[in-house]
C-alpha cells in the first residue's frame, strides 16, 4: 500500500468505529494510465457518515473516482489536494499574522518583524506592518504552523449514507496518470535457424506516489481516453530511473517467465503479476513474461529495385540489401503467445562466439498466428545493381477516351530488356529477396529465374547467394504507356 496507506473514517457526529484497510490493486495500461482499487472494512452508523480516503494517487483523475459497497449510497465526494508549498501557505495565511525576516543592507543582520498578510500578488506577499503597508516586501515570510486545510498528500472525502449500521466493505476505484508499462524484447541468434527470445514488462511509476505490497496487473492494448489539461501540480517534473537491458553480459537461459500467459479480456489481454510487489515513485521495474529458448526464424536481405519502366533507361548500383528477421508467432515454431507492442533488440555471436548487438526495432501488437518481420540494418558484404539495357516500341494505338473528346490518347506498348546482379563478397551465404515494383500495366514476359507476385504491385525473386558468388537475373518486361495528344486526329477509334 502507498506508504502506510490507511482508509480513515470520520463521522459527522461524535461516533467512534474501527476500520481495516485491504491491499491496493493497480492495473496499468500501456498509455500513461492506471486503475487503482482499494477496499476497507469499516463500522458505519445509521444515517450519514463522512469518510476520507487518505493518500490517493497524486495524479488521480478525480472525475473517475467511484466509491461503492453493499447497502450504502454516496451523497457527495470531494477531491482535495492543495499541497504544501510557499504559494499555498501564503494563500492560507491571508488575513492572519505572520513572521517576516529581512536583511539590514548596511550590516547584513537579520531583522525580525510581525506583520499581517493582507493579500498575495502572485507569489509576492502584501504585508501590513505597524509603520504601514508594504506591497513589495523583499524579505521572507515565516509561518508558525501548517493550516489544517492544507495536506501533504491528496485525499478523497465523501459522504455516504446507510440505512443499517454495522460492518461495511467500502471500495474505491479510480484512474490515475503517471503509470505506464511497455514490452521490451531481447532476441539472441542461436544458429542459422533458431533464436531465443526474452520478453520483459518494463513498469514505470512517475505518478508522484509510491506503493508497497500492491497487486499489479498489466493490460495489453489501447483503450480510448479523453485527454484534459492537467493541473499545474500534475505537470511538475518527476525523476524517472531508466534501466538499460544489458543483454550482452547476462545469460539468456533465465528459466521460466515470472508472469504466466495472459488471459483474454474483451479486446485486450491482461497479465497478472503473481503475489505483490512494490512500485516506488520514479522507478522502472522489469519483470519477465516470455522466455522462448528456441524459435524458428528466417533472415533475409531485401533489395527493392528502383527501376521504372517509361521511355527512358534507368539503373542503380551498389545497393546493400536491408536485413529482415522473420518468424511466425505460433507453437509449432517455438512461441505462440500474444506479443504486446514494444522494442526488440537483437544480439548475435561473432566469429569468437562473443555476443554483439546487431540492431533493434519496434514491433506492433501481434496475435498468435501472426507473422513478425523486424527490419534491422544492411548486409555489408552483399550489394546489388540493375539496369535497363534496351527499350523497344512494339505497337501504337490512338483512340478517344470520350466520344466528344477533341484530343487523342496514344497507347504505346514497349518491351524492356533488364539485367539484375546481386553479389556476395563475404564468407557466409545469404538468403536474398529481390523486389521489383510493377506500376501501371507493366508485366513480366520472360525471366531467367522463376519469380512470383508479392504483396501489392511487387514482383519477387527469392534465392540463396553463396559466399563469393553472384546471382544474375535477366528479365523482359512489357508495359503500355498512354500519352494524351492534341496534334493529330487521324486514325481514331473509341473504347
Amino acid at each position: 500500500m502507498m506508504k502506510k496507506t490507511i482508509l480513515s473514517l470520520a463521522v459527522i457526529s461524535l461516533f467512534a468505529f474501527d476500520a481495516y484497510a485491504g491491499p491496493t490493486e493497480i492495473t496499468i495500461y500501456n498509455q500513461n494510465l492506471a486503475l487503482l482499487k482499494k477496499s476497507q472494512e469499516m463500522n458505519l452508523k445509521t444515517g450519514v457518515n463522512e469518510i476520507v480516503f487518505d493518500e490517493v494517487a497524486e495524479q488521480m483523475k478525480p472525475e473517475s473516482a467511484f466509491i461503492y459497497g453493499d447497502g450504502i449510497r454516496v451523497l457527495e465526494q470531494n477531491y482535495d489536494y492543495a499541497g504544501i508549498n510557499y504559494q499555498t501557505m501564503l494563500n492560507a495565511y491571508v488575513g492572519k499574522k505572520v513572521n517576516t525576516v529581512r536583511q539590514n543592507p548596511q550590516t547584513g543582520a537579520n531583522i525580525f518583524e510581525k506583520a499581517t498578510l493582507i493579500a498575495v500578488d502572485g507569489a509576492t506577499p502584501v504585508l501590513q506592518f505597524d509603520y504601514g503597508i508594504n506591497p513589495s516586501f523583499n524579505g521572507r515570510v515565516v509561518f508558525d504552523n501548517v493550516p489544517p486545510e492544507l495536506n501533504s498528500t491528496p485525499i478523497l472525502m465523501a459522504k455516504v449514507e446507510t440505512a443499517q449500521a454495522g460492518e461495511k466493505n467500502l471500495n474505491l476505484a479510480y484512474l490515475a496518470k503517471g503509470f505506464n508499462w511497455s514490452a521490451n524484447y531481447v532476441a539472441k541468434v542461436n544458429d542459422e535457424n533458431t533464436m531465443s527470445l526474452i520478453g520483459r514488462a518494463a513498469i514505470t511509476n512517475n505518478s508522484g506516489s509510491g506503493y508497497d505490497e500492491v497487486k499489479v496487473n498489466l493490460i495489453a492494448g489501447d483503450v480510448h481516453t479523453v485527454e484534459e489539461f492537467l493541473q499545474p501540480r500534475m505537470m511538475k517534473s518527476v525523476r524517472g530511473a531508466m534501466l538499460m537491458a544489458n543483454a550482452v553480459s547476462e545469460s539468456f537461459d533465465e528459466g521460466a517467465a515470472v508472469i504466466d500467459a495472459p488471459s483474454s479480456m474483451d479486446s485486450y489481454y491482461i497479465y497478472n503479476i503473481p503475489g505483490t510487489t512494490s512500485l516506488k515513485n520514479g522507478q522502472m521495474k522489469q519483470i519477465s513474461f516470455i522466455n522462448a529458448p528456441k524459435i524458428q526464424y528466417q533472415k533475409e536481405g531485401v533489395v527493392t529495385s528502383s527501376l521504372y519502366f517509361s521511355t527512358t533507361k534507368s539503373s542503380y548500383k551498389d545497393v546493400h540489401p536491408t536485413v529482415f528477421y522473420r518468424f511466425v508467432n505460433n507453437n509449432e515454431d517455438g512461441l505462440g503467445m500474444p506479443l504486446p507492442q514494444g522494442k526488440i533488440s537483437f544480439y548475435a555471436p561473432d566469429d569468437n562466439n562473443s555476443l554483439q548487438f546487431i540492431g533493434e526495432n519496434n514491433i506492433a501488437d501481434t496475435a498468435v498466428g501472426q507473422k513478425v518481420s523486424v527490419q534491422l540494418g544492411k548486409l555489408f558484404d552483399v550489394y546489388a545493381e540493375a539496369k535497363i539495357t534496351d527499350i523497344r516500341s512494339q505497337e501504337e494505338h490512338k483512340y478517344k477516351k470520350q466520344p466528344k473528346d477533341e484530343c487523342l490518347t496514344t497507347a504505346t506498348t514497349y518491351r524492356y530488356d533488364v539485367i539484375y546482379k546481386v553479389s556476395n563478397g563475404g564468407n557466409k551465404k545469404s538468403d536474398i529477396v529481390l523486389k521489383q515494383p510493377l506500376n501501371g500495366k507493366a508485366k513480366i514476359i520472360k525471366q531467367s529465374l522463376e519469380g512470383a507476385a508479392g504483396e501489392g504491385n511487387m514482383y519477387e525473386w527469392h534465392f540463396t547467394l553463396d559466399a563469393g558468388k553472384q546471382q544474375e537475373i535477366t528479365v523482359e518486361v512489357e508495359n503500355v504507356i498512354e500519352q494524351r495528344r492534341c496534334d493529330a486526329v487521324e486514325g481514331l477509334s473509341h473504347y
